[in-house]
């Protein structure tokens, strides 16, 4: 079923761009500290780590976390008993509990996995994620849940290092060559590379592949994306999935290729619209087809969302977002840059424009912004034969003519009822004028 738009907005107001995100402080005591690795554990709580936004070759070993849906971060430092070891990523079950995977920096360093269970105060070294290898290294920890989670490293000995817990950590089991497809040669990971959705987990590699389990990184399938590599020099890329089976890839020039058949195939994906994608991160709101795309570039900064898969595209800012990530279409989140500790460096989904599609497909059409201050648009399945607006008490206030841009600002303060005849059929929503 094809969507039309019928009221489209050939440009996007500072003030739709300042609702789609709102800033808030990181807590990071220092200016210029980028915030990104985010993970989101549920409609409250999600944990991210800092790096130097100066200098990216400075270590920093930090994270903050938020447990009121980003309203309030608060910042610490991962002390891991070496300043010289790298932070990987961190990936949270709850409030208090999270783990880092760490990487060595130097010949001779030793890596591995470290919990927290007090915020941060503390970490503790998870010794089942032996990672003791004069190869090992350490890419990605990810927890589905508070006890099942997966480590994933280059390959040692000869074919991937990855341990699975289902203890939360207090044992890990490497999983054997035989549930892994063998490595290319030379081939490695990337620090943070990966998707995860449900049981299922991807990771991107050097050699342009993408590895895939569907039962929490115990047995792994491979397949060769449109990619020569996720991590070069000159060509790098991001992957998300909405279902098992419909990803997205999105290189850093910003073009798109997606699979509907859990990567078997992958076709280009011609992009239309008043936007763009940003070539750096990339999120799927799970199980849609609404994409939001960020660009941490200065050169090719931004954030821009599609709402059928990455076909056509809304530009929201052009401000600097290091990373994205979505959990539903309520939770989502991007990196800045801090200048104070009480000051940005966290941007925090704040809109409903990527949730308005879900009234398609139960009432046939949707309005966006709702609220508003002024303008509506509409999008509709069918071709709209009547748009009428009445107060409350059921008495008609509007009926405009010209659907493409519905001026209401004359409208009080409230709540109002909107009415769109289309194909026969008469539905109605509430319409909220602020």
């Amino acid at each position: 079923m094809v969507l039309r738009l019928l009221t489209l907005f050939l440009f996007i107001t500072a003030s739709t761009q300042a609702q789609f995100w709102t800033e808030n402080a990181s807590g990071f005591p220092l200016t210029t500290t980028g915030l990104s690795k985010i993970h989101i554990v549920d409609d409250n709580v999600a944990w991210a780590t800092g790096y130097d936004g100066t200098n990216p070759n400075v270590n920093v070993q930090r994270f903050t976390t938020t447990s009121d849906a980003g309203a309030t971060w608060t910042a610490g430092t991962i002390d891991v008993g070496n300043t010289t070891l790298g932070i990987s990523n961190i990936s949270g079950v709850n409030a208090s509990t999270a783990y880092v995977a760490v990487h060595p920096t130097a010949a001779g360093q030793q890596g591995g996995v470290w919990q927290t269970t007090d915020t941060g105060a503390t970490w503790t070294r998870q010794t089942g994620a032996a990672f003791n290898s004069t190869s090992s290294f350490a890419n990605v920890i990810h927890f589905f849940n508070a006890t099942d989670g997966v480590a994933i490293g280059d390959p040692a000995g000869g074919f991937w290092e990855i341990y699975v817990t289902t203890n939360g950590g207090t044992s890990y089991t490497r999983m054997p060559s035989a549930n892994i497809p063998a490595p290319a040669t030379n081939e490695v990971g990337y620090l943070a590379q990966y998707t995860h959705l449900n049981d299922n987990i991807w990771f991107t590699t050097s050699t342009g592949r993408v590895y895939h389990s569907a039962d929490k990184g115990v047995n792994w399938s491979v397949f060769q994306s449109p990619l020569s590599d996720f991590g070069g020099t000159n060509l790098s890329g991001d992957i998300s999935f909405s279902t098992p089976s419909k990803g997205l890839i999105q290189d850093n020039s910003g073009n798109l290729f997606i699979t509907q058949d859990a990567g078997t195939t992958w076709n280009v994906v011609n992009v239309s619209g008043t936007g763009f994608p940003y070539g750096g991160a990339i999120a799927y709101v799970p199980g849609s087809n609404r994409v939001v795309s960020t660009g941490g570039n200065t050169a090719f900064a931004g954030t821009s969302y599609s709402t059928d898969n990455g076909t056509t595209w809304t530009n929201v800012s052009t401000d600097q977002h290091i990373d994205v990530a979505f959990l539903d279409k309520d939770t989502g989140y991007s990196g800045g840059f801090s200048t104070l500790s009480t000051q940005d460096g966290v941007y925090v989904y704040s809109d409903n424009v990527l949730s308005t599609f879900d009234d398609l497909a139960t009432q046939g059409f949707s309005i966006y912004p709702n609220p508003t201050t002024d303008f509506i648009k509409l999008l509709s399945i069918n071709a709209i034969e009547k748009v009428e607006i009445y107060d409350l008490n059921v008495r008609l206030l509007m009926s405009p003519e010209n659907t493409d841009q519905i001026n209401i600002s004359h409208l009080a303060t409230g709540a109002y009822l909107l009415k769109v005849s289309s194909n026969g059929t008469t539905s109605t929503q509430q319409l909220l004028k602020n």
